[in-house]
């Protein structure tokens, strides 16, 4: 237990605190025990997964437990190790992870989660289904501890109207832009795996997995957009939201919108040289007419050539088809697994991120909920009280505190000068979503 209980000292401390440089300080503190290194590691690395669940460790198993060298574990990393390589949640995995909760010496053990008491044995839970929170991502941890977990970064795109001229002259090639949630699907050696932007783990995507292992093809990273099945394109984000983050253990009515792909080996060391119109065309070969996928689709190409006056034209008939706008890809540009010109994004209304800074009481009959955030835009303060529903002012105004420094993603017609400061300031900022990183 010298692990569990030296990792449960340091959950304590870095929880004590929600600054992100009080954070940091504890991080730099424990940066050299190699205990809390490897379960960080464990917890975050985003390649390390146990194929367990709290479902699954719930489960009553009755089995005849293995009682080979390789499951009779002395420690706590000694169980990890076994859970890094059994990690398909077989009945007979499950049995031997949660022997290890046990008491006695019986063979034959009927496995309930009533062994699990005790503050250590529930840390212990949560680390094998990699749900502990701490406060600080793996970037964050990657800067006190660098290298330690391996880095996980997609391409980002930048902002069309910024740098139009950026395109002229070159081949591109444009797709509709998705309103739904980044999504990257990795098939390896016949086990598939869904995560987030942000490199957590998808689970419960029962449908999408069970695709993804029939298609015959194998070690390939997809990238794309999750959405909602059979939705109105109004609400598609909200709707692949709620479904999407259920708490329940199977999600169902949500299916993948492709729109890049690359080896999985180039996915692993993030670099890939590989042309656009060379990924493209590897796309095209894996979703042939002929192949037909009822969780997984391919975004078609609206337009391929150098003509920049389509671009308008198309963002135009995309607009008005209840599209939110387009996307530009460079045709013989490699994939960066950063923000890059090499992929822009075209809207009427552009979007931003933006700080809460305060609050401001509503009017009127807005009197006691939230009138409009006040948020932090270029050393100005902007106010944002559009695209509020009034269940959005109450819950908001109830909920200062905990929405106090987090940042909402708004969309705005164009930058302008606030003349009462003469700063910059944005003309009918509109509330879109509060970011959330999961």
């Amino acid at each position: 237990m010298e692990m569990l209980s030296k990792f449960n000292i340091f959950f304590q401390e870095i929880n004590a605190n929600t600054g992100r440089n009080y954070k940091i300080s504890v991080l730099e503190y424990y940066k050299d025990d190699e205990d809390i290194r490897y379960l960080l590691d464990f917890i975050f690395n985003p390649y390390i997964t146990s194929g367990l669940s709290t479902k699954k460790l719930n489960k009553e198993t009755w089995y005849i437990l293995d009682t080979t060298p390789d499951t009779v574990f002395g420690s706590f990393k000694d169980l990890l190790e076994y859970i890094k390589v059994h990690n398909t949640g077989r009945d007979v995995d499950i049995a031997n992870v949660k022997s290890w909760f046990m008491s006695g010496n019986s063979i034959i053990r009927h496995v309930t989660l009533e062994a699990f008491d005790g503050q250590l044995l529930n840390l212990a839970f949560n680390i094998i289904i990699k749900n502990i929170q701490l406060g600080v991502d793996a970037k964050t941890i990657n800067k006190v501890i660098p290298g330690l977990i391996p880095e996980f970064n997609v391409q980002l795109s930048n902002k069309y109207f910024d740098k139009p001229d950026f395109v002229e002259g070159k081949e591109f090639a444009i797709t509709t832009k998705i309103d739904g949630s980044r999504i990257i699907a990795i098939k390896e050696a016949g086990q598939v795996s869904f995560y987030t932007r942000q490199g957590q783990k998808y689970e419960g995507l029962v449908d999408l997995e069970e695709e993804l292992k029939i298609m015959p093809f194998d070690n390939f990273v997809l990238d794309g957009e999750i959405v909602a099945i059979n939705t109105d394109k109004e609400n598609t984000y909200k709707n692949t939201m709620k479904l999407s983050r259920t708490k329940d253990l199977e999600k169902h009515g949500l299916k993948m919108l492709v729109f890049d792909y690359m080896p999985v080996a180039n996915w692993k060391i993030q670099k890939c040289p590989l042309a656009y119109h060379t990924r493209r065309t590897t796309l095209s070969f894996m979703f042939e007419p002929a192949i037909k996928y009822e969780y997984f689709e391919l975004l078609p190409l609206l337009y391929v050539g150098n003509d920049t006056s389509m671009i308008t034209k198309i963002l135009d008939e995309q607009v008005a088809e209840g599209e939110e706008g387009i996307m530009i890809n460079i045709w013989d540009a490699p994939y960066e697994f950063k923000r890059t010109n090499n992929l822009l994004k075209v809207k009427k209304f552009q979007d931003t991120e933006v700080e809460i800074i305060g609050f401001e009481e509503g009017t009127n009959k807005l009197a006691g909920t939230l009138g409009a955030f006040i948020c932090k835009y270029k050393n100005n303060e902007l106010r944002v009280g559009s695209g509020l529903s009034d269940a959005d002012r109450a819950y908001f105004w109830a909920h200062r505190d905990a929405f106090l420094g987090k940042m909402i993603t708004i969309k705005y017609f164009e930058e302008s000068v606030d003349s009462r400061t003469n700063l910059p300031s944005l003309r009918f900022p509109i509330f879109l979503r509060v970011r959330e990183d999961i």
